[in-house]
């Protein structure tokens, strides 16, 4: 077997905190890539899902964390509302 080298540039900051994440679960930054790597190719797919919110979504998620527009509701209530959005 030959060994293949392969490189990336990332942020520094970005490797440093990687490096920790993989140390916790005992493993190299090298030994991570080529899991990733292996699974890809096992799955034929990034063996993730990558979510990017559009910008609705972006602007919820940042009200809810400021606490905007937000109002106590019961079960029952929301399960009204989900009825009617799938119109039920």
């Amino acid at each position: 077997m030959t060994d293949c080298i392969i490189r990336s540039r990332i942020d520094p900051k970005m490797k440093e905190k990687a490096v920790k994440v993989f140390d916790h679960m005992g493993l190299t930054l090298s030994e991570a890539v080529r899991i990733f790597i292996y699974q890809s190719v096992a799955e034929h797919k990034i063996p993730f899902s990558i979510n990017i919110p559009n910008p609705i979504t972006r602007t919820a998620i940042q009200e809810v964390k400021e606490r905007k527009h937000l109002k106590k509701t019961s079960l029952g209530q929301l399960k009204k509302d989900w009825d009617k959005a799938c119109e039920k």
